[in-house]
């Protein structure tokens, strides 16, 4: 089944290195190849329909799954099988905007080495915490016109380029995302995308929480997993938030638990409560200066209490535990006046 993600995850946390951090762990020892294919580059080199037909059938015994998705559900270019796809998707790669869009994603990404790199490394985290989970068994690149940045099969993981060209570029500038969305349209993103979607496409599956908690200690885990297999990365990107926004939300912690408290939200079942709290959003309501999702970030913030108080318990072990009480009893939000 494909999770469709333009946002982020993938794996862990436990045995504490001599650096003191439970998460960060050695991986020298872990030999993972995942093979990269760029799927744009080859369909934009096509010279005629004939030329697109024969370009398809390679791609399709190549991408599979994840190919017919991109082709029907992203292009909407009709059924990769159809004798007439070749001049369907002719008409794609012809398209000028689209023509442009690649050759901003050729400038932005070039021989995409130091993304491979990043990816890899990712997801030898995933292995060394997950040693019985499957990695992807390929990584394809496309130019989805602006429809998904990442999306996983059980097998593949697929990137969007596009939509990482960064806030400034040329067309991303003048295409109808809010704006809230555009700030994050920058590959300083993309690695958090990758791993968001596999972790919920192939380990945890959807958040299926009935209450504001269980989806707290859902999305807890995941963010908590993002940070297990991207431990070098910058605490904000892991969570999809500006460095401005991050900083709100660690300032307000307190804050924003006693007013969940105050309104009675903690074990609400309200849905709309969910939708304001889970959701992408350019700010959550009631909370003026706010980035959206707080929810997210309280969740997260409620699970790593719990595993620094816990530090023998493993990843899988923390994905395994459903006593949301037992988690958070662990959480006590410092008073702004605390350090």
């Amino acid at each position: 089944m494909i999770n469709r993600f333009l946002l982020f995850i993938c794996a862990a946390v436990v045995i504490t290195g001599c650096s003191g951090d439970p998460l960060d762990v050695d991986i020298s020892d872990i030999d993972l190849d995942i093979p990269f294919e760029r799927f744009e580059q080859k369909m934009f080199a096509a010279g005629s329909p004939q030329e697109m037909k024969k370009i398809n059938d390679e791609l399709l015994a190549s991408g599979g799954e994840l190919y017919e998705y991109y082709v029907w559900d992203m292009l909407h270019a009709g059924d990769v099988h159809d004798d007439s796809i070749g001049i369907y998707l002719y008409y794609f790669v012809s398209d000028s905007m689209m023509r442009m869009v690649v050759d901003d994603i050729n400038a932005i990404f070039g021989d995409f080495k130091l993304q491979q790199e990043q990816i890899l490394d990712a997801f030898k985290h995933f292995k060394y915490h997950f040693p019985d989970k499957q990695v992807p068994e390929k990584i394809i690149t496309y130019n989805s016109a602006f429809n998904y940045g990442v999306v996983s099969t059980d097998k593949y993981i697929g990137i969007g380029l596009e939509m990482y060209l960064g806030t400034e570029n040329r067309i991303i500038q003048k295409i109808g995302f809010p704006q809230f969305m555009k700030a994050k349209m920058s590959k300083d993103y993309m690695l958090v995308d990758v791993c968001h979607s596999w972790m919920i496409s192939n380990v945890m599956g959807e958040d299926q929480g009935e209450t504001f908690l269980s989806s707290a200690i859902y999305y807890g885990k995941l963010r908590y997993a993002v940070d297990a297999m991207l431990p070098d990365l910058e605490d904000h990107y892991k969570i999809r938030y500006t460095a401005e926004e991050y900083d709100w939300a660690l300032a307000s912690e307190y804050d924003i638990w006693q007013f969940l408290v105050d309104m009675n939200y903690i074990y609400s079942t309200d849905a709309k409560v969910k939708l304001r709290y889970f959701e992408e959003a350019p700010t959550t309501v009631d909370m003026e200066g706010s980035p959206g999702r707080i929810g997210q970030f309280i969740g997260w913030q409620i699970v790593k209490q719990y595993m620094e108080k816990n530090p023998d318990v493993t990843l899988q072990q923390l994905l395994d535990e459903t006593n949301e009480g037992k988690i958070l009893k662990a959480y006590k939000p410092l008073e702004n006046d605390e350090s």
